[in-house]
């Protein structure tokens, strides 16, 4: 079996024969580096060649040349399995130094499409290219460093390989890399902006934005978003999980009521900036939903919004406190919270209030034996609550069923939990297709008929 660690070793003091075009090296940086080695570069086959290299592209000629370098048993390998050899032979920091000296774009853009060199070493070149007065794909050769940097660094399960060739790859490196050597690298390329959909929601538009919003940032690289003083990419900074209780005060002081309201939903909020936000109606309300909230922190809050009802993050103690509370629009909407344990929904049953019975009985924690007390009481607004609760008990999904109401069977279209053969008997009202639409169960039986 042909080694070309080997034969490379076994041509010390012979020659290599390069045929065809090479596209990471040019003849005279093949000669320089085998050199080192003691070995001639040529284009001649001859007596003293001890292997031979093929381009990707070679001509007539040369695949004559070829041929006879066969016949005479002399090891033949391809450009790639050489560009892989020669990367590992070569010296990083002489390379780097003489690009740095030389600034030669030519050779650095060279090396850059040699697809074998450690992760290390073409990040090191990559964040000496000089991009000129062009933006990131603004010129053939500016989408083509582009296009080999995507080409190491974007890792999607499913997607077009022409992204590749797109400004979005790029961007959805700055929003999905793991890597902070990557991400680094990123905030010092021109910047371009990317057209989002219109989304109720705030998306990056260009990379900085996009570098704001990911958890594997290194000290430096935040330190660095956070000196541009830019309202957009303090937006995203803030609701980062990673800055720490320095950065999040720095955002706070900058006054906006943008990033303020960022801020107050970021999961690793401090106690500090979480009391200092507290005076804002506009951050109240997100800080009541979002945050994780403890006695501590309960009793600092002034003014109450039903908002922290919905909120997943709430000690045991506060859930107590506001179940006690006289408060309506706070009941309805913890009896809804699915993160409340059953105890807890069962304390709300306890109140005995008709007001909360429709709401309970849309949460998928409700005790089962809640579940059948309430349906006894046989009102409209707790069976429509109840056809879609997928964890509605059989029997009682199968009765309203049979009840043959429409808005039952809206619910019961929208419940996972519905035997399959009932979901087909409600196809065939098309009133109901859309919310049949929305149904996992469904939808899943419909692709596995398709084959998909």
């Amino acid at each position: 079996m042909k080694n070309i660690d080997k034969d490379f070793e076994n041509s010390y003091g012979k020659s290599i024969l390069f045929l065809g075009k090479f596209h990471s090296a040019t003849k005279e940086e093949l000669e320089l580096f085998l050199d080192k080695f003691d070995i001639k570069y040529t284009d001649i086959l001859d007596a003293d060649v001890a292997m031979s290299i093929e381009g990707s592209i070679i001509s007539p000629l040369e695949e004559q040349i070829a041929d006879k370098a066969y016949a005479k048993k002399i090891p033949n390998y391809k450009s790639s399995q050489f560009e892989k050899l020669y990367a590992n032979h070569l010296d990083s920091n002489s390379i780097l130094m003489s690009l740095k000296l030389s600034n030669n774009q030519d050779r650095l853009s060279r090396l850059l499409q040699n697809e074998h060199l450690d992760n290390s070493l073409f990040l090191k070149l990559f964040r000496m290219y000089d991009w000129g007065e062009d933006g990131l794909f603004d010129s053939s050769e500016n989408m083509e460093i582009c296009t080999l940097f995507a080409k190491r660094f974007y890792h999607k399960k499913r997607f077009d390989p022409a992204t590749f060739h797109s400004p979005i790859s790029i961007f959805e490196i700055a929003i999905m890399s793991e890597d902070a050597d990557v991400l680094e690298i990123l905030f010092s390329l021109p910047d371009l902006k990317i057209k989002q959909s219109r989304f109720r929601k705030k998306r990056p538009i260009n990379i900085k934005e996009a570098l704001a919003t990911n958890t594997f940032l290194n000290q430096n690289t935040i330190d660095r978003l956070v000196r541009l003083n830019d309202e957009g990419v303090d937006y995203f900074l803030a609701q980062n999980p990673i800055i720490n209780e320095n950065i999040a005060n720095i955002l706070l002081k900058r006054e906006n009521i943008e990033t303020k309201k960022a801020l107050s939903c970021n999961e690793n909020l401090s106690d500090a900036i979480f009391e200092a936000l507290l005076d804002e109606d506009e951050t109240l309300i997100n800080l009541l939903y979002c945050q994780k909230i403890d006695l501590n922190r309960f009793k600092k809050i002034k003014k109450l919004h039903t908002n922290i009802a919905a909120n997943e993050n709430l000690s045991d103690e506060v859930i107590l406190l506001l179940i006690e509370k006289d408060d309506l629009q706070i009941q309805q909407m913890l009896s809804l919270n699915e993160t409340l344990k059953p105890e807890f929904l069962q304390e709300l049953y306890l109140l005995d209030n008709p007001k909360l019975f429709s709401y309970l009985v849309k949460n998928r924690n409700l005790p089962l034996e809640i579940i059948k007390s309430l349906y006894k009481k046989k009102t409209k607004e707790i069976e429509i609550a109840l056809a879609k609760n997928t964890s509605t008990p059989k029997e009682i999904l199968q009765e309203l069923y049979n009840k043959d109401e429409f808005l039952i069977n809206e619910s019961l279209a929208l419940n996972e939990s519905m035997k399959l053969e009932h979901l087909q008997q409600l196809q065939l009202d098309p009133r109901l297709m859309n919310n049949l639409k929305e149904n996992q169960t469904f939808t899943d039986n419909i692709l596995l008929n398709l084959g998909i």
